[in-house]
């Protein structure tokens, strides 16, 4: 008996030392595998970056052009939609940065006045737009909107894509999509077809990337300090007293082109 006995537990020894090798050949073969199985994802992420980095690198490369009615400054001229400006119509020059509520508000209440008067050929209006708002808000929607309004202005639609960015701003510091700047605002703006497919290609190859930064420098060059800020002549204009609570420019055509003639000298 006690041989059987030994017999048996070196039989259960020996079948232990065996579990225990192929435990280990085991483990070898799954810590491989997975050694391969991780190589294979670096190589596929390394693979990945490189191709994305390559087509940030082809986008950032596009040939950098200028909007159609852009002025030596960084400004893009207003077109009228009616009667073409006298050679003496005094100058509006307005700083905006898209993301700015206060712009949104005298967008809505003084632009439709505005659009009025450059289209009864009584003022020019130039818009300039700031980018300073990226910084403080950490993003780069004030950019990404002026580039895309910048190409708008090259499908001949500047105005209808600037209210509409107005129009449908987001809370401060959310910024604007791809999906807005590229899709939604176009047709709101009434893009679309061919002009469509220029657009998205001059906003997806930032066509204008040098020209809006040229525009946002120009705010800090010549220390505007805020946005909205109209300017004639030189001399902003002054829509409401701060110490008296008093609305000086009504949003009228008449008060504001008095308010603009006036500056104007």
């Amino acid at each position: 008996m006690a041989n059987n006995s030994g017999a048996s537990r070196r039989a259960a020894l020996r079948q232990q030392q065996e579990m225990e090798e192929r435990k280990k050949r085991t483990t070898r073969i799954i810590g491989f595998g997975l050694g391969a199985v991780a190589l294979a994802v670096v190589v596929v992420l390394i693979v990945v970056i490189v191709q994305t980095l390559g087509k940030k690198a082809e986008v950032v490369a596009g040939e950098q052009q200028t909007p159609p009615n852009a002025t030596a400054e960084g400004g893009i001229n207003l077109v009228s939609q009616g009667e073409q400006p006298a050679e003496d119509a005094p100058h509006l020059l307005i700083y905006e940065d898209f993301q700015c509520p206060a712009c949104a508000y005298y967008t809505q209440t003084y632009g439709p006045i505005v659009d009025q008067l450059v289209d009864e050929g009584k003022i020019t209006v130039e818009y300039s737009m700031a980018t300073f708002l990226d910084g403080g808000l950490g993003n780069d929607s004030s950019a990404r909107a002026a580039m895309a309004g910048n190409a708008a202005d090259a499908v001949g639609k500047f105005r209808e894509f600037h209210n509409a960015v107005y129009a449908n701003q987001p809370q401060e510091g959310v910024g604007y999509t791809d999906q807005q700047l590229r899709v939604d605002f176009p047709a709101l703006a009434g893009i679309e077809g061919d002009d469509l497919t220029t657009f998205q290609n001059l906003y997806d190859t930032l066509a204008f990337a040098d020209f809006v930064k040229k525009s946002g420098d120009r705010w800090y060059d010549n220390k505007i300090g805020s946005t909205p800020t109209y300017m004639v002549n030189g001399k902003k204009l002054v829509f409401y007293d701060e110490e008296k609570k008093e609305v000086l420019i009504e949003p009228t055509a008449d008060d504001l082109l008095n308010a603009i003639e006036e500056a104007n000298g």
